[in-house]
């Protein structure tokens, strides 16, 4: 037993180095302006399982220099996932989401539902999860010396009363993100002109419409190689599946 987990010790030292030496790599060639080679390691080293959000958003900015928005805002929103509060990455989003052509613009939410969802988006799961455990922690403390105390003090049951309205929303939170993050129906368009037809089928009479790169859209159905899309705005549409990629 301790040779193999000795083995595997070693073995996950290697796999880490060499990724890191491929990381390496790739933003050599990214500063070189090489940015195609760039995007091929970076690409290869997603495809061998590891994630971070430095190198998404290095693959969205090597993207962005060869003017490929759809999959650098691909890359953006999947390094946003795991470093929300990234202000370069919100910037770069930002500027690349402005070149999408003809994207939908929606009516602006009510002002709470946009200050939750800031709320919410703030604090990746894992975060959230750390500061609701902190949060019941300190409530169970507080409990208990109000039980311990033979007066009763009225700031520390309001403060309990407090602590625990705000455990209950934190938890509705962590609910909802955890939703946010099992959520495999988006997808983002990573062609330009895309087709959008009637049907899991090619013919140009079953084109309705054409969907530009960088669109954001929620996926329906999958047969075969073609996948039915739902818009922003409630249009479907079938389009082949090599025109898109899951968030």
């Amino acid at each position: 037993m301790r040779i193999l987990f000795a083995f595997f010790i070693l073995f996950s030292n290697v796999y880490s180095q060499n990724i890191d030496e491929k990381f390496y790599a790739a933003n050599k060639l990214y500063n070189n302006t090489k940015y195609l080679e760039g995007i091929e390691v970076y690409e290869n080293i997603l495809s061998e399982g590891w994630e971070s959000s430095n190198l998404y958003y290095n693959l969205g900015n090597a993207y962005f220099r060869q003017n490929q928005i759809g999959q650098s805002i691909w890359a953006y929103h999947k390094a946003l996932k795991m470093d929300p509060r990234n202000l370069d990455l919100t910037h770069n989003l930002e500027i690349v989401n402005a070149r999408i052509k003809d994207r939908i613009i929606l009516p602006d939410e009510f002002f709470l539902v946009e200050l939750y969802v800031k709320i919410k988006s703030r604090f990746t799961l894992k975060e959230w999860l750390m500061i609701g455990g902190i949060t019941i922690f300190i409530t169970v403390i507080l409990f208990l010396l109000s039980k311990i105390y033979i007066f009763n003090n009225f700031i520390l049951e309001r403060s309990i009363l407090f602590l625990i309205i705000l455990v209950t929303i934190e938890h509705g939170i962590i609910l909802d993100r955890f939703f946010d993050e099992n959520d495999n129906k988006l997808g983002i368009i990573i062609d330009n002109e895309v087709d959008a037809y009637s049907g899991p089928f090619y013919g140009d009479n079953s084109i309705l419409f054409k969907i530009n790169e960088g669109t954001i859209v929620r996926l329906s159905q999958l047969q075969k190689n073609w996948l039915e899309i739902i818009l922003l705005d409630g249009n479907r549409a079938w389009i082949p599946l090599e025109k898109i990629r899951f968030l």
